[in-house]
C-alpha cells in the first residue's frame, strides 16, 4: 500500500505516468534483492547477484524504453528504498521506531500474529503445541516381528 502510494505520487503526479505496473514490479525486485543480496539470479543469459537485479532491470528499461520509461520505473526503486529505510534500516540502525505498521487484519491473513513463532538470529523457532495426543504413542505392533517393536512408546519432539 505504501509503495503503491509513493509510486502513484512520484510516477503518476510528477512524471505524468498512467501505467504504474512496471514501477511496482521493479519495487518488488528491489525488495527481493535487499532480502537476498548474495543469491544468484539469471537475467536473460547473464547470471548475477540478486543485489544487481533492479539495476539491470532499470538499465533494460533505459535501453528499450528511453529515459522517460527508466525514470518512471525508477520511482519503484525510490518507493521500495523508502519503504525499506522506514521499516527496517532506520528502526534497526538509527534507533527510531517503525512508522509504517502493517494493519492487524493483513497480518492475520498471512499468519503474522502467530505468537508461536519467534525470529532469532539463527532462524525461526516454533513453540511446542499445547495440544496433547489423545493417547500416548505406542510401538509398532503386528503379528510379525519388527526391529522397532521393542523400542518403547516413543516421544513426540517439542512436547513436555
Amino acid at each position: 500500500m505504501f509503495i503503491g502510494t509513493v509510486t502513484l505520487a512520484t510516477g503518476g503526479l510528477f512524471l505524468g505516468g498512467y501505467t504504474l505496473l512496471s514501477p511496482m514490479i521493479l519495487a518488488l525486485a528491489y525488495t527481493y534483492s535487499q532480502d537476498n543480496r548474495r543469491k544468484k539470479v539469471n537475467f536473460f543469459v547473464v547470471q548475477l547477484e540478486a543485489k544487481w537485479l533492479p539495476w539491470a532491470l532499470l538499465l533494460m528499461a533505459l535501453i528499450l524504453g528511453g529515459p522517460n520509461a527508466a525514470m518512471m520505473q525508477g520511482t519503484g526503486v525510490v518507493a521500495a528504498h523508502l519503504y525499506d529505510f522506514l521499516t527496517r534500516l532506520y528502526p534497526t540502525f538509527g534507533g527510531g521506531r517503525n512508522y509504517i505498521q502493517t494493519p492487524g487484519f493483513v497480518r492475520g491473513w498471512f499468519g503474522g500474529g502467530n505468537e508461536r513463532t519467534q525470529r532469532k538470529g539463527y532462524g525461526t523457532a516454533y513453540a511446542a503445541s499445547s495440544q496433547q495426543p489423545s493417547r500416548p504413542a505406542s510401538g509398532f505392533s503386528t503379528a510379525f516381528s519388527s526391529p522397532w517393536s521393542s523400542r518403547g512408546q516413543g516421544r513426540r519432539l517439542g512436547g513436555e
